[in-house]
Parts: structure tokens; sequence; C-alpha cells
């Protein structure tokens, strides 16, 4: 059963509503880009999430439907490199079927 849609709506500080959200999929990444992985911060003994401390797709789709009930309708999946999370395609697929998301 659904969730009956909320009537509150994000804004940011000067009361604009919010209609995007960023969902960082996975914080590995397999291209070492200077820009956001520096190696004085990102070095050899960088400790990275475990699969099991990473949101799973039921965490990542239950927050989705929770915002998109709050006036979001743009879903952003980033990284890391979002690709290697694996079975994106699966949660891309489950996200695209939220009600309200464009």
């Amino acid at each position: 059963m659904a969730a009956p849609r909320v009537e509150k709506r994000l804004t940011d500080t000067l009361a604009r509503p919010l209609h995007d959200l960023r969902i960082s999929v996975i914080d590995t990444c397999n291209l070492r880009c200077t820009y956001c992985m520096p190696a004085e911060e990102f070095h050899e003994e960088y400790r990275f999430l475990t699969s099991s401390e990473r949101l799973d797709f039921d965490e990542i789709s239950r927050l989705a439907r929770l915002f998109a009930d709050l006036g979001v309708s743009k879903l952003r999946l980033t990284g890391g490199e979002p690709l290697l999370r694996k079975d994106l395609p699966a949660l891309v697929s489950r996200l695209s079927r939220i009600e309200g998301v464009d």
C-alpha cells in the first residue's frame, strides 16, 4: 500500500522548492581522477565502504519515495563511479517506477 502524499515540500534557505536529489550509490571509483579523488586523501590505505555499509536497494528506494512525496522529481545517481555498483540497472528500474519521479 502506497503512503499518502505529503503536502509539505522541501525548500532551500531562500524558500525555493527543491526538485533534485543526488544519491551516491557507491564511493569507489576505477578512474581515480585527481579532481574528486586526490591522492593525499584517497591513498592506498584509504578505507572505502564495504557492501554491508552501503545503503541497499530497498533503503535507497524507500528514501527516494519519501523525497518524491516531498516534491523531488529528479534523481541523480552518482558515486564514485556508479556503474561499479552491482546490479545498478535493477535499481534504476525500481527508481523509475516511483510516482512523481520524472
